[in-house]
């Protein structure tokens, strides 16, 4: 049985989805190179605009919530458009931010309890709640804390 593995190129020119089947062994059985720049404009748009979806949809398939939900799509977006693109892939990391952390530990809510809450008020409101001086400062030590913490250990289940 063979696995398909993916890697997308990037550069200021092109964009290029390389798919490559592999056997059991790890050895290449087939590739197939996929330039985005060959699309005409039209469809690049609607594939760039279904790949965001995706990417949306994908990285809070965890959250039921639909308001919840909403929040976390801000989130995710948010740190796409500052350039943090692994930070949301890395295996065990959180889904939300340290400044929701931040104000989740201030208010003593759950997360859950805390992205309804920030859902009710409007988006230029939550980026004053977020951005406040205790949540800022809070969410500082929460980043650095996420730095620092050892991954526990499941040893005894071995």
């Amino acid at each position: 049985m063979s696995k398909l593995r993916l890697s997308v190129s990037y550069s200021d020119s092109y964009e290029l989805v390389t798919f490559v089947a592999v056997d059991e062994q790890d050895q290449i059985v087939a590739k197939r190179e996929y330039l985005v720049n060959d699309l005409p404009s039209d469809n690049s748009a609607h594939t760039h605009a279904y790949g965001l979806n995706k990417l949306l949809t994908d990285r809070t398939s965890d959250i039921k919530d639909k308001m919840a939900k909403l929040d976390a799509m801000d989130t995710v977006f948010e740190f796409l458009c500052s350039g943090e693109w692994a930070k949301e892939r890395v295996v065990g990391a959180p889904v939300v931010s340290c400044e929701v952390e931040a104000l989740a530990q201030i208010m003593e809510l759950t997360i859950p309890e805390t992205q309804a809450a920030l859902a009710a008020y409007s988006k230029e409101q939550r980026v004053q709640i977020l951005g406040n001086e205790e949540v800022v400062t809070r969410a500082d030590a929460v980043r650095k804390a996420r730095k620092t913490k050892a991954l526990a250990s499941l040893d005894e289940y071995i």
